[in-house]
């Protein structure tokens, strides 16, 4: 099959498109890792290393990211390293890191963005960068991260222990600028795949090569991720013995 970065007729691996550390990061004891998706018709499903495609990449392209998926599942934790918190009054605001690569955070965010759009798999089929697949592709490819504002990422944690759950990837909108929101084991990221600047506040937040690290910190019993975890698993006709 063709190999859909180098575009060479080779033999393809089984890529993943989330690093399969963040999955492992989510189980508990020796029960399989689950999937919870909004798509209508389906439910959950067991991913004991998340989810691959192998219709993507040969070996020798996926060596091309395997460093920045090492780094961002280093940076990524569940106790960041070397932070820094602010808050307002006793309410925490975001986490600070003032030291970090942005270079590769900022690739691994591109090169998954790329993969999610690439990818045959049912759940990134919300994922299309439509023209901007090739310009990421070329971002890629030239080991180049853009400015703050290419691409731009910003990043949000929730704190919740039951928020450590990976939702499938969707489009997204603020202040009229297109991104798309990924789930990463308790992250949020926001990327911007639009030509117009990013908006305030998120504009405020992204990843910056001058700049801290600034990870925002969001309530997850007031987010509608909680609703929406919630309602799925309501709707799923597998669970209804055990609402009642």
């Amino acid at each position: 099959m063709k190999c859909k970065l180098c575009g060479n007729d080779t033999t393809l691996i089984k890529a993943h498109i989330i690093p399969a550390g963040l999955f492992r990061r989510l189980q508990k004891g020796m029960k399989p890792l689950e999937m919870i998706t909004n798509k209508a018709g389906e439910y959950t499903k067991r991913a004991p290393v998340g989810v691959y495609d192998k219709t993507i990449v040969c070996s020798k392209c996926e060596c091309i990211w395997q460093e920045w998926d090492n780094y961002a599942q280093k940076l990524l934790t569940d106790k960041l390293v070397k932070w820094q918190v602010r808050y307002s009054e006793s309410k925490k605001i975001c986490y600070i890191i003032d030291n970090y690569d942005y270079k590769k955070l900022k690739l691994f965010f591109i090169s998954m963005a790329w993969r999610a759009s690439v990818s045959s798999a049912s759940f990134f089929s919300k994922v299309s960068l439509g023209p901007f697949e090739d310009i990421a592709k070329k971002h890629i490819l030239d080991n180049d991260p853009g400015d703050c504002d290419t691409f731009s990422v910003t990043l949000a944690k929730f704190d919740h222990p039951l928020a450590k759950s990976i939702l499938d990837p969707h489009e997204d909108k603020h202040s009229g600028i297109n991104y798309f929101r990924f789930y990463l084991a308790g992250y949020i990221a926001y990327i911007k795949v639009d030509n117009k600047p990013a908006p305030m506040p998120l504009s405020q937040f992204a990843l910056d090569a001058r700049k801290s690290l600034y990870i925002i910190c969001r309530d997850f019993e007031i987010s509608k991720e909680l609703k929406l975890m919630v309602n799925m698993i309501k709707s799923d006709p597998r669970n209804k013995t055990l609402l009642k």
